[in-house]
């Protein structure tokens, strides 16, 4: 089985020319998005890969319901219901902490206005510890810090398990999800070990440095850039950091596509 990963969004809530957080997986026919931040949706087609149709995704997966990385989700359901070659028949996952079924009656669908959508929408609440069972892959949720509904995802291919973080603080959660992983996409929103509540922080992954943990590739995104540098210049400040663990580490652009598996 052959798996790639997408990055349709690296960047955070601030004005740049990375889209807010969203990654997407295939194996080829059927597409799985962690997290949906604004644009998500048509960036699957600026992709130009048959392998990320956006006809053929299946299951959505929500880390947590800041606006950032579920912003992308009106633009998606609504596309799906007006699409000119064909709207969608066939239902569609969303899978989140608790706190899923609310925020998607009380926010998502008073937004949609009075539409009603004409496919079916499965709603899937994960504590920590639950799994979900994909068609090629089964989903673990990992409770993490940042804000009372926040999950993590250790994605388990049969061969290959990705790790990702969504928005998190260090945790010993944390510490759990990316040991177990082959692979991990991890936020590294704060620089110059500084300190900032329910994000990682340089002095963070000094640490997890230090424990030796990180899987072989990981795959960095959520950077806030400190006015007067550029991101060129803060990945080279991270890198700094990571020493003799740079090889494994990447920090990718938006519309990358890698082979995980």
């Amino acid at each position: 089985m052959n798996i790639e990963l997408a990055f349709l969004g690296t960047g955070t809530c601030n004005s740049s020319e990375r889209n807010p957080a969203s990654f997407a997986l295939s194996n080829g026919s059927e597409v799985v998005l962690l997290d949906a931040g604004g644009g998500a949706y048509h960036q699957l087609s600026r992709l130009e890969s048959p392998a990320f149709s956006y006809k053929n995704i299946s299951t959505i997966f929500i880390s947590h319901f800041h606006v950032d990385h579920i912003s992308g989700l009106p633009d998606l359901l609504w596309g799906e219901m007006w699409d000119n070659s064909g709207r969608r028949e066939n239902p569609l996952i969303i899978a989140g902490p608790h706190g899923l079924r609310n925020f998607y009656n009380e926010r998502l669908m008073p937004f949609m206005g009075d539409y009603p959508l004409p496919f079916e929408i499965q709603l899937v609440e994960l504590s920590h510890g639950e799994t979900f069972s994909g068609s090629f892959f089964t989903a673990t949720s990992h409770h993490l810090e940042h804000g009372e509904f926040s999950t993590g995802y250790l994605l388990d291919f049969g061969n290959h398990r990705l790790a990702y973080t969504g928005d998190t603080g260090y945790c010993e959660k944390l510490v759990d999800l990316i040991k177990n992983a082959d692979s991990a996409i991890i936020e590294w929103s704060i620089p110059d070990y500084s300190t900032f509540p329910g994000h990682l922080s340089s002095s963070d992954f000094a640490k997890l440095i230090k424990l030796g943990i990180l899987p072989e590739k990981v795959y960095i995104n959520h950077m806030y850039i400190p006015s007067g540098t550029t991101y060129e210049l803060q990945v080279k400040k991270n890198r700094e950091i990571l020493g003799d663990f740079n090889e494994q580490v990447l920090f990718p652009q938006d519309l990358d596509i890698v082979k995980i598996i």
